[in-house]
């Protein structure tokens, strides 16, 4: 199965790790440059992810000089603009307020892609435009993978030559290098003797349960079935002895029936559950046949059966008449409500929900966890609002499928597409 990581010990780690790093190299120096960089930290993955978001900003930059008062196709212009970015290419200069958030989310992604190398890859290749991963793409990841690089490779290779492929192929083919190659896959140890060099790394904090030697190829489970799959196993059944129930029952009604009808009790009291109530529903003795139509019963014990000895099975019945009441209630009230459709996600989520899905879903991020409300509101049935869930937040936030929060959630989507 996939690693699901603590959400906040790993952010908390990547930050601390990060301003560990930052703190020593600011110590003698108020810029980083670019050949500074690529020797930041022992882990050259951190430093070529880094790298890589520069890259993508200084790209970002020579979009903005494009005005649609210029030509900026002209051949001359396009010349001068790229000769021009080049030469700021080479005068890198990062103070560390702007380096430290660089540097911790690079932390964070290499340790993902570390533990968990499916969900690196699956969140790269869904963040690319259009839905589309192109070749030049493919080779920007592989530019800048420097773990695990055989599977930006592999599926550069299953592309042949194509200018691009759909993300969901391109999943396809990441699925194909991990149950193919798997056997590649990079072990963990050498990477958290590293981190610990700088900070100590606990493996077992960071992680919501301990990494297996070998990393299976891909998720055996699906976001669904693991959403709506209840997590508390029914109690088990506790049968007591015959003798004991029967001595149980005597001692207690033993002033209010004869023998043969405590027998009778103590066979329908049959199993019970733990905790002290009442196990299986029994039958109602009126729906059994009587006594008297088996003819197994003498004539006095006929008499016996007579209503005013039906106190025998006041018990079960007062049990059931609490059970029937207890139920009805939680039907008309409790579970009609948390039933009922609702128009609006945004509006249906409490301010205590809120908090929790921004801190535990979206890592604290309220940008991201409005983003995704305000998308879920947009479609138009629960299949395309899981969908939305499933492969985009929940493996872009490592989401802990079991979690309170994620059950919640779910419920609110049932609800809004009711």
């Amino acid at each position: 199965m996939s690693n699901k990581f603590n959400a906040n010990a790993l952010t908390e780690y990547s930050k601390s790790y990060a301003r560990r790093i930052a703190a020593d190299f600011y110590q003698q120096h108020t810029a980083i440059n670019g050949q500074q960089l690529m020797a930041l930290t022992p882990i050259s993955q951190i430093n070529f992810l880094i790298i890589n978001s520069l890259s993508d900003k200084w790209q970002a930059d020579t979009a903005k000089f494009r005005s649609p008062y210029f030509d900026f196709t002209a051949a001359e212009v396009q010349e001068s603009l790229q000769s021009f970015m080049n030469v700021v290419s080479q005068y890198i200069a990062v103070r560390r307020e702007h380096l430290e958030p660089l540097l911790a989310d690079a932390t964070r992604r290499t340790i993902t892609l570390i533990f968990d190398p499916r969900a690196y890859f699956d969140d790269v290749l869904r963040s690319q435009l259009d839905f589309t991963v192109t070749i030049e793409a493919l080779r920007q990841i592989t530019r800048y993978t420097k773990i695990n690089q055989f599977i930006p490779t592999h599926i550069t290779q299953r592309t042949n030559g194509k200018p691009f492929v759909y993300v969901n192929q391109a999943l396809i083919y990441l699925d194909e290098a991990l149950t193919q190659k798997g056997h590649e896959l990079e072990h963990y140890d050498k990477y958290v003797a590293l981190f610990s060099e700088k900070l100590p790394m606990d493996v077992s904090a960071l992680l919501r349960s301990h990494v297996p030697d070998n990393i299976p190829a891909s998720p055996v489970r699906s976001f669904f079935d693991a959403a709506i799959e209840t997590a508390i196993p029914p109690a088990p059944l506790v049968v007591e002895s015959t003798a004991a129930v029967t001595t149980h029952t005597i001692a207690s009604k033993a002033d209010l029936a004869p023998a043969s009808v405590v027998e009778e009790t103590s066979s329908v009291t049959g199993a019970k559950f733990l905790g002290g109530h009442s196990g299986p529903e029994p039958v109602a003795p009126i729906s059994q046949p009587s006594q008297l139509e088996t003819g197994a019963i003498s004539q006095p014990v006929v008499e016996e059966t007579a209503q005013p000895v039906a106190v025998v099975d006041s018990p079960p019945v007062l049990n059931d008449t609490l059970r029937e009441a207890g139920a009805g209630d939680s039907d008309t009230v409790a579970e009609k409500f948390h039933r009922a459709p609702i128009e609006s996600v945004a509006r249906s989520i409490s301010l205590n929900q809120k908090f929790r899905f921004i801190n535990q879903l979206f890592n604290g991020n309220s940008s991201a966890y409005n983003q995704a409300v305000e998308e879920i509101d947009t479609l138009d049935n629960y299949g395309q609002a899981l969908d939305l869930v499933s492969y985009r937040y929940a493996s872009q936030y490592l989401w802990d499928m079991s979690s309170d929060e994620v059950s919640e959630l779910v419920e609110i989507l049932k609800r809004r597409f009711a």
